[in-house]
Order: structure tokens, then C-alpha cells, then sequence
């Protein structure tokens, strides 16, 4: 899977489950997360089950940082680094 299909299934995700009416515009891969203050650690958690279950890959609590969760290709990139360790 590449990784604008992984960027969209999140965006599309966050969108939908996590968001909901929070956001007045389109959400994009590059849209700071926090700054738009859409997201919280209830939304952090959400977000890693998604991603565990739907992208086949375990996130190991040291990966539990901001910095892997400021947007969404940060959060695409996080999940293709873990998947390719996990070939």
C-alpha cells in the first residue's frame, strides 16, 4: 500500500471517527494536528487501534510521541517504517 492510499484511509478515518464536526475544512496530510486542536489522547489512542487493526502493525509505546502523531503523513510515515521492520 502506498503512501498517499495510507494518508487518504487516515484522513478519511480521522475524519469521520475521531473529528466528526470538529473541522471546518477538508483535512489534508500536512494539516498540523494539534495546532488544530482536533486532537487530544483519547483521539491518540483511537487512532493507534485504527492503525493497529486496519494497517496489520503493532505500535510499541516508545513510538507513543508527538512527534509521530503532528499529522497525518507523520502518522503514514510511522506506519510504513513499522511495517517494513516488520518484513
Amino acid at each position: 500500500m502506498s503512501s498517499s492510499a495510507i494518508e487518504t484511509r487516515l484522513c478519511d478515518f480521522l475524519v469521520s471517527d475521531v473529528f466528526a464536526d470538529k473541522l471546518a475544512r477538508p483535512l489534508e496530510p500536512d494539516n498540523p494536528l494539534f495546532e488544530l486542536g482536533v486532537i487530544d489522547s483519547l483521539a491518540v489512542v483511537k487512532t493507534v487501534a485504527y492503525c493497529e487493526e486496519q494497517f496489520e502493525v503493532e505500535i510499541p509505546d516508545e513510538e507513543l510521541i508527538p512527534e509521530n502523531f503532528v499529522t497525518v503523513r507523520a502518522i503514514a510515515e510511522l506506519i510504513e517504517r513499522l511495517r517494513s521492520v516488520a518484513r
